[in-house]
């Protein structure tokens, strides 16, 4: 199977990594003199490019990624949305649309699963977190689908705290600092998050044709468009946990307790090997090494979340808060 080249006239900037596409994106462009963690080129096919191998097995699954061990290269299908085939040195990411579905769905949320394996295969390990600007550092929320992370950014972005990254979160070593780069610009909220933060709950566009999550871009003051040191990751509790909860704690948790929550964040799971799994062990370890990590306990209902907001702000400015729990009485 070949992949087809074509000369991608847009270069974007976005989760430090430089992506030339032959179409446009509402994404940030890259600047000249930008020294990126990665370069993929992502183009579009056609159904050949698709086809599949002798000895492969169709899937009537809805989501499928599926590596191709003739070639390296992986493929991945949402049924009814897009198919993707990403280069076996996560190089070049190419794609296809199937059936109808608008090119809208590519930017809101497949494009950030196609790009994540994509860099998996070049070494990296992508984060599913989210993040925001509290001063000059960047402050981290970690925790699974539907655990609130993209409202409680909504809730810092509403007191004017630009936020860095949305769902996707990439980390590099520098100087002695753990620096995290800026997203894709956009924030992904359902309908009672997105009335509460905002005038116009319904301009964002669905992730879907059928999802009731929608994607908002975000402006420029809203928009963390430089990367910066991370300084904090709090894990969220489960959705059932805070409906037992009925204050606010912010406690350390253990370097251990910590690696463990960095490997349930990876963004991507699906793809496992030897090599692949060492290096997400001596990732979360270093990570871990260098990241202080906490726990925050909260009541549920989005009334809760400016008290949170005021909380974690107040945690991060402490200074020596490494040494104790910082606790607040809703």
């Amino acid at each position: 199977m070949t992949l087809r080249r074509i000369s991608p006239p847009y270069r974007y900037s976005i989760y430090g990594v430089r992506v030339t596409s032959d179409h446009r994106f509402a994404f940030p462009m890259a600047r000249d003199g930008q020294q990126p963690l990665a370069d993929v080129e992502f183009v579009e096919g056609a159904a050949e490019d698709f086809e599949p191998s002798a000895n492969e097995q169709p899937s009537a699954d809805e989501w499928v990624v599926r590596p191709r061990p003739a070639d390296g290269t992986t493929y991945l299908r949402w049924e009814d949305l897009y198919e993707f085939l990403v280069a076996a040195d996560g190089s070049r990411i190419v794609y296809r649309a199937l059936g109808d579905c608008p090119r809208a769905v590519l930017q809101n949320f497949l494009f950030g699963q196609a790009l994540a394996v994509a860099l998996v295969q070049q070494g990296i390990e992508p984060l599913h977190a989210a993040v925001v600007r509290v001063d000059d550092w960047a402050v981290g929320f970690l925790g699974d689908c539907g655990f609130g992370k993209s409202t409680l950014l909504a809730a810092f972005l509403q007191e004017g705290h630009p936020v860095v990254t949305d769902d996707m979160l990439m980390l590099e070593r520098r100087s002695g600092s753990l620096i995290a780069y800026p997203g894709s610009g956009r924030l992904k909220l359902m309908p009672d998050s997105a009335g509460t933060f905002w005038d116009s709950p319904t301009r964002g566009t669905p992730l879907t044709r059928t999802a009731t999550k929608r994607s908002f871009p975000l402006t420029a003051a809203g928009r963390q468009s430089d990367s910066l040191p991370l300084r904090r990751l709090f894990v969220l509790p489960e959705p059932d946990e805070r409906n037992r909860m009925s204050s606010f704690e912010i406690r350390p948790i253990s370097r251990l307790a910590m690696v463990r929550e960095l490997l349930k964040s990876s963004f991507t799971t699906a793809i496992f090997h030897r090599e692949r799994l060492a290096r997400q062990f001596a990732f979360a370890t270093q990570v871990a090494s260098e990241a202080n990590g906490f726990e925050l306990r909260y009541p549920a209902g989005l009334q809760h979340l400016p008290a949170l907001r005021a909380a974690i702000v107040e945690h991060v400015r402490h200074t020596g808060v490494e040494k104790h729990a910082c606790r607040k009485t809703a």
